[in-house]
């Protein structure tokens, strides 16, 4: 149930941020996009109408700092899953296990990732994706070492491979995204790892 608006909360400097990103969030996964007001945010938050104003310039900007926090939760996920996974191609396999499950634990947030507007307007976020593509680079190098397009293309076709799973898992092709959730991650990470095999020109650990 939604925080009473009857009354104020008082936050300290910086919390009404956290707070506001955090019910965006919250929002989005039962709205969407489309259905997000800047005003519900802040009755749930119990504070004025103006007062995320004076965090975030308007919606959009509110949009890409929740945006920008699943994007840094993703990376976290991606970067616990393969602490100790050594095999480059491994790595880069595990990265679409991994966006699918990010996508079952903040479903409305994932969607948010590609909201128009959000994805490519604010310069955060595309540097926060720009990040989480820098950290499967190494990787991508060394399966196709000296081949700089083809690493890049790898990368692509992985992205649309992990995505493409993930939009499936919300869309209940699979059946409920909690019950199902683990079973679409081992079969995106299977799926990932033919992809990379396919473009693979350096000796695996087989």
């Amino acid at each position: 149930m939604a925080p009473s608006c009857k009354g104020r909360a008082t936050y300290h400097h910086g919390d009404l941020a956290a707070a506001l990103v955090r019910v965006t969030l919250e929002i989005v996964d039962e709205v969407g996009v489309r259905g997000f007001s800047v005003a519900e945010a802040a009755r749930r938050t119990r504070v004025s109408p103006g007062a995320p104003y004076r965090h975030f310039a308007d919606r959009d900007a509110l949009l890409a700092a929740a945006a920008l926090e699943v994007s840094r939760r993703l990376r976290a996920i991606y970067l616990e899953a393969v602490a100790t996974v050594e095999s480059p191609q491994e790595r880069l396999a595990t990265m679409a296990g991994s966006v699918v499950r990010a996508a079952a634990r903040f479903r409305g947030g994932y969607e948010l990732l590609y909201a128009p507007g959000v994805r490519t307007a604010h310069p955060d976020v595309v540097a926060s994706k720009r990040e989480f593509v820098d950290l499967l680079l190494p990787s991508a190098f060394e399966v196709v070492p000296g081949e700089h397009g083809a690493a890049v293309a790898l990368l692509e076709a992985l992205q649309a491979l992990a995505r493409g799973y993930a939009t499936l898992l919300l869309d209940g092709v699979f059946g409920d995204p909690d019950e199902v959730v683990e079973d679409v991650a081992a079969r995106a990470t299977r799926s990932a790892r033919a992809l990379v095999a396919g473009y693979s020109t350096a000796p695996t650990d087989d």
